[in-house]
């Protein structure tokens, strides 16, 4: 499992280093399928920051999250109704997670 995540963030993810964070942003298209591995894995989504991408810069987009529920499950479904929330162009999002 921990295979396909890995090849998720390589396949999609793109590095904030540029931007001084040592973090990786998923599109928030491939969202569901992150939370899917996450959920398969036993994964638990603490929380997440978006992002929105202008001028190849990453911007704060001020829509994180956190969850304080402790099922991988519950915590994936808490962050899949977060996400669905947002309406914007180019939106990218981190995880916070804790295996």
């Amino acid at each position: 499992m921990i295979n396909k995540i890995l090849e998720l963030y390589a396949r999609c993810g793109k590095s904030l280093l540029d931007d001084g964070i040592n973090d990786v942003v998923l599109p928030i298209s491939v969202a569901n399928e992150a939370l899917e591995l996450f959920e398969k894995a036993k994964w638990t989504v603490l929380g997440g920051d978006v992002y929105q991408c202008e001028n190849n810069k990453m911007n704060n987009f001020y829509a994180d999250w956190h969850c304080n529920l402790v099922t991988p499950y519950d915590s994936c479904n808490h962050a899949r109704e977060h996400l669905r929330k947002l309406q914007a162009d180019n939106i990218y999002i981190t995880f916070t997670i804790k295996g």
